[in-house]
């Protein structure tokens, strides 16, 4: 009995809004436990997917648990022994859905070169491949968290795998150049689609799985949701890192460019019909101890533009979004021009550095080291250009993108999750596609050319590094 009065304590204090007695959600309400119960019944009856009857205060504390709340039937499924929860799957999906957009990402930089020598365009020209990828990617991620309401998660991510194959078979078949602006901006929707979709799932799942199964097993601990985040986000870095090794192998045995667009294609079909299967059941989890007055859409918005966290975190992810898209989108280009790289090398020089971004996704680093990473690392591009270099020289830059995601996932409110990750994501865009566009003319402009570009990313990552400082810490519960 006081092992499980115990246990619903540390709970509350851990999520301070639990106190006032409201309702606890689906997963939080799942796993309380008559006095009675043992840790081996708890076990038992978690594993064996069956939920308790009903959900009862506990006896010597000062707090109580509600008991209006019928609990649901743990779903997943069954392999042998072994039990999968659908958490699980939909953490699967969603690292699936990041590969597939990653690939996207390092990709038009990547072929940017082969699209001038095909196209014969001018730096100013060739730029306006980042409109295309804008004009799909901000429709996207701002719709997708009115659409997840409207018609559901699986209907959304099916519609982007559609968006996302479509654009890269168009692509394939090497049509005139504004038919390839076309295809990129349907990539473009496909992709925002499944980056904020997906987003917004794992930062759902990261805060209820981990705190129910603990809370399952008779104990709390503190956890991180950034870990889960991060997760996502070196599958998306994976994507990036590969992109480069398959277009570089291309170049080298002087393949058309076009053929690398069939394996886009390819992938957006197969996770396609992952997601049919394994989010056939997904529902946003609801938000009970939400107050009424911040049901409706507008005035959850008001509340989140009202957070002064939200307008920092707007700042950090155009900074970081221009710096990564800004690099990655002409480095291929400046090491063919001014360092004299080989077509394919180029490309493997690249993927280097994506490699370094994605085990760097992994990390937890304190805003001064990683301010200090940041500024340390972008100055490596005066450095001789070798793969190892080019590697390190995300360091900061990832942790910056990830650290944006951690610190926009913190809304009180979980239904707010959905509306944060939609509106950053979707100005995070100005700077990844301003950014290489407005690089790209300038360059085109001044008689140093693409030299200008360690310059510029310097100046943009003592300026990220400046705004990470303005974060406020995160509060402490004893």
């Amino acid at each position: 009995m006081s092992q499980t009065a115990t246990c619903e304590i540390e709970l509350l204090d851990a999520l301070p809004h639990l106190e006032t007695g409201t309702p606890l959600d689906r997963a939080k309400s799942l796993y309380a436990q008559t006095p009675d119960v043992g840790t081996e019944l708890l076990d038992a009856e978690y594993f064996s997917r069956n939920a308790p009857d009903n959900c009862v205060d506990a006896t010597g504390s000062s707090h109580t648990l509600a008991n209006s709340m019928q609990p649901n039937e743990i779903s997943g499924i069954r392999i042998g022994k072994i039990f999968i929860e659908d958490k699980v799957l939909y953490l699967a999906g969603a690292c699936m859905g990041a590969f597939a957009v990653g690939l996207n990402d390092t990709a038009t930089g990547a072929n940017l070169p082969s699209f001038q020598a095909h196209y014969h365009l001018s730096y100013e020209t060739v730029s306006l491949v980042f409109l295309a990828g804008l004009g799909g990617y901000l429709v996207s991620c701002m719709l997708n968290s009115v659409l997840q309401n409207t018609i559901g998660t699986r209907n959304v991510l099916l519609m982007a795998g559609s968006l996302y194959a479509g654009g890269s078979l168009l692509i394939s078949f090497a049509p005139p150049f504004p038919v390839v602006m076309a295809g990129l901006c349907l990539m473009g929707l496909g992709g925002g689609f499944y980056e904020a979709c997906l987003t917004s799932v794992v930062s759902h799942v990261s805060m209820v799985s981990i705190a129910a199964l603990l809370f399952a097993l008779g104990r709390f601990e503190k956890f991180e949701n950034s870990r889960f985040m991060n997760i996502l986000y070196a599958f998306f870095g994976l994507g990036a890192l590969v992109s480069p090794f398959i277009i570089g192998a291309l170049a080298k045995a002087g393949a058309a460019w076009k053929l690398y667009y069939w394996f886009p294609f390819s992938l957006a079909t197969l996770v396609t019909i992952c997601h049919f299967v394994l989010f056939k059941h997904y529902v946003i989890p609801s938000d009970h101890e939400e107050a009424p007055e911040f049901k409706s859409v507008r005035e959850k918005f008001k509340q989140v533009m009202h957070m002064p966290i939200t307008w920092i975190g707007i700042v950090l992810t155009i900074l970081s979004f221009a710096i990564a898209n800004v690099l990655s989108n002409w480095l291929t280009s400046y090491l063919i021009d001014v360092k004299g790289s080989d077509l394919g090398v180029s490309r493997y020089q690249l993927s280097m550095l994506w490699a370094a971004q994605a085990s760097l996704s992994v990390e937890h680093f304190s805003p001064y080291r990683l301010s200090t990473s940041t500024k340390g690392t972008s100055a490596r591009p005066y450095v001789r250009s070798n793969g190892l270099t080019l590697g390190c020289q995300l360091f900061g830059i990832q942790l910056g993108r990830c650290c944006c995601r951690w610190v926009l996932l913190r809304p009180e409110h979980t239904s707010l999750k959905g509306i944060v990750v939609s509106i950053t994501l979707g100005l995070g865009l100005v700077g990844s596609t301003l950014g290489p566009l407005i690089f790209g003319i300038v360059a085109g402009k001044v008689s140093p050319g693409l030299r200008i570009l360690p310059p510029v990313i310097i100046v943009l990552a003592c300026l990220s590094a400046l705004f990470f400082w303005t974060i406020p810490p995160r509060r402490k519960v004893d």
